[in-house]
């Protein structure tokens, strides 16, 4: 038997699927090999490797080395550090991201995990809701954002912070008293209107003026 080879994604990055002798299989190095090896029924002339978890040919598209029935691997792709799918379905790292519309799905950041978080976090949208997703595996889908009436209209500001013509957002949720129009980010836990102070979505009660952020918030990072 030959050395199974460790398969890489389009940007080089290594996957949890394995190709030996022409079979492939699921067998990431971060599990124990008997609780996760899994052969997979692919075409190795046509097959495309997406990120860790997924992998595809002309006919099928695999997550973890299971098949996903009814999907399509026409359209299907990362999207960026969060979210893969395409017509058939939407998918977070940890699951379904149960998403209503999952052939007009847009994301709206480049997803990923931002510094001092644990998790990846990304905003997305649909032609009817827009969606924010930080969780683990057990908060595998995305959440849909409450509040918000015109998905077209809105607008990721940072990696929490997000607005519309009608509120501002802090992970998916209302931030209340904000005014959207003057609305500004300060750092990465921190922002202003011309009237408030927040912190996260925690109105505080000393005002804009004078404040001084705190050195390990100044810088924000663009999602």
């Amino acid at each position: 038997m030959s050395y199974a080879r460790i398969l890489k994604d389009q940007e080089g990055r290594p996957s949890g699927y394995r190709e030996c002798d022409g079979e492939v299989c699921w067998m990431p190095q971060r599990q124990s090999y008997d609780r996760e090896f899994r052969l997979v029924k692919i075409d190795t002339a046509t097959m495309e490797v997406l990120g860790h978890d997924f992998i595809k040919d002309g006919r099928r598209v695999y997550r973890q080395g299971k098949l996903l029935r009814g999907v399509t691997p026409l359209g299907f792709q990362v999207l960026n550090g969060v979210y893969t799918g395409g017509p058939g379905g939407i998918w977070t790292p940890y699951g379904d991201a149960k998403v209503a519309h999952p052939g007009e799905f847009q994301v709206l950041d480049s997803g990923g995990v931002p510094e001092g978080a644990v998790f990846p976090q990304s905003y997305g949208r649909d032609g009817e809701f827009v969606y924010f997703f930080t969780g683990s595996t057990d908060t595998p889908r995305a959440i849909r954002v409450r509040g918000c009436n015109d998905p077209a209209a809105f607008r990721v500001l940072s990696w929490q912070y997000a607005r519309d013509g009608e509120h501002v957002y802090y992970q998916g949720t209302v931030v209340k008293k904000a005014d959207p129009e003057s609305f500004i980010v300060l750092g990465q836990r921190y922002a202003r209107d011309k009237k408030h102070l927040f912190l996260g979505d925690r109105l505080l009660e000393d005002g804009p003026e004078g404040f001084i952020i705190p050195e390990q918030d100044r810088r924000a990072e663009s999602p």
